[in-house]
């Protein structure tokens, strides 16, 4: 009988524990059935937010990309390598005179420098054995004519004397012409390096007496027309859609506060360098008033966008293992989660290729906390 009282009561605990267990279950589903979610992922991926949790969010305008994509390229002024000679011997010897020093400004033609070689002598000789060979051929020649005229000489003698003439006149512009390869002669060992061109010396590596010789490294003078400058620019790769053949940009020089030069992009380098992963852009700019020497640093403004991308602040994309997405405020004031490819970045601004529309608000300040909140609301 004991035994049977305590079976009664062990089924009288299990009734009981069975029970409560029912109850708080229901007033569990009672109370979360009856209490009203602040957040809630609605379909498409919308969500809407309380007033309290709205004050954290901030939303600005997508602006078109090519409007608003400004790049800052770092460059510097450099010489217009079309107008810009570095002259070496051809000869080896030994510096004669010099005439200039940088900053001189020189007329073509003008005699920079002298080198004494012993060269030169050689080929002032072949100067003048040619041209004493030429003066003795049109001597024969004319009397071969006068004895053929008096009919005392042959015509074959005197067709002799005036091939013999044509030779010696191409001999001596052979030698007239080797002599002037090599700057033209002075002396009687001497030779002459000329400008090639108006413009100005912007460097000098030679003195009086300096040995010279044709395979040296240096030049002896540089001369550069310094009317007009090349602004060189680096672009690296991340930037190469914002820069365009012929596009306009903006050139300030560090040394020139204050000033601005435009001009536009005349060259895009086609080959990027291993060592800075970066091409060199090339805009051409007129120097008038000399103001521009190469050398100097300078920053170019380039003014290109991504077609039909838009540009919003960094903030406002989140990452998502390998998927990017910003958050869009509609009308209505609920948010849409938009997946988006991600194009150039530059500064605290990236370009966006697709997913959002120029002047929708995208969220740009609490898009974690949304990002937060809708993973909450799945």
């Amino acid at each position: 009988m004991a035994v049977a009282m305590v079976g009664s009561a062990m089924s009288r605990s299990l009734i009981t524990v069975v029970a409560l267990v029912a109850a708080v279950g229901t007033a569990a589903c009672t109370r979360k059935s009856d209490e009203k979610p602040a957040h809630v992922r609605r379909t498409g991926r919308t969500l809407a937010l309380d007033r309290a949790s709205a004050a954290f969010v901030r939303s600005e305008p997508a602006l078109a990309a090519s409007a608003a994509s400004v790049r800052l390229l770092s460059a510097r002024v450099s010489f217009d390598e079309r107008r810009v000679a570095r002259l070496g011997p051809p000869v080896q010897g030994r510096v004669a005179s010099v005439k200039v020093v940088p900053g001189d400004v020189v007329k073509r033609g003008d005699v920079l420098l002298t080198v004494h070689a012993p060269d030169m002598a050689a080929a002032q000789a072949q100067v003048s054995s040619a041209k004493a060979a030429r003066q003795l051929a049109e001597r024969n020649a004319a009397r071969a004519a006068l004895l053929v005229r008096d009919g005392a000489g042959s015509e074959a003698e005197k067709q002799q004397a005036d091939t013999a003439l044509a030779q010696a006149r191409t001999e001596e512009s052979r030698a007239l012409a080797a002599l002037s390869a090599v700057g033209g002669a002075t002396g009687a060992s001497d030779y002459a390096v000329r400008a090639p061109f108006d413009g100005t010396v912007v460097e000098r590596n030679v003195g009086v007496g300096s040995a010279v010789h044709v395979d040296q490294d240096k030049p002896l003078v540089v001369v550069a027309d310094m009317a007009s400058v090349w602004v060189l620019a680096d672009i690296y790769e991340r930037d190469l859609g914002s820069v365009k053949l012929g596009e306009e940009a903006d050139i300030e020089v560090f040394a020139l506060p204050g000033r601005r030069f435009t001009g536009r992009f005349s060259d895009v380098g086609k080959v990027i360098d291993p060592q800075t992963r970066a091409v060199v852009a090339r805009v051409e700019l007129p120097n008038k008033d000399g103001a521009l020497k190469a050398g100097m640093l300078a920053r170019v403004v380039a003014r290109g966008g991504v077609p039909g991308g838009v540009e919003v602040p960094s903030s406002a994309v989140l990452a998502r293992r390998d998927q990017f997405f910003v958050f869009v405020e509609r009308a209505d004031g609920r948010f849409i989660e938009r997946e988006v490819h991600v194009g150039e970045q530059h500064g605290q601004h990236s370009i966006l290729l697709d997913g959002v529309t120029a002047g929708e608000l995208v969220v740009t300040e609490g898009a974690i906390l949304l990002d937060t909140e809708a993973n909450e609301a799945l």
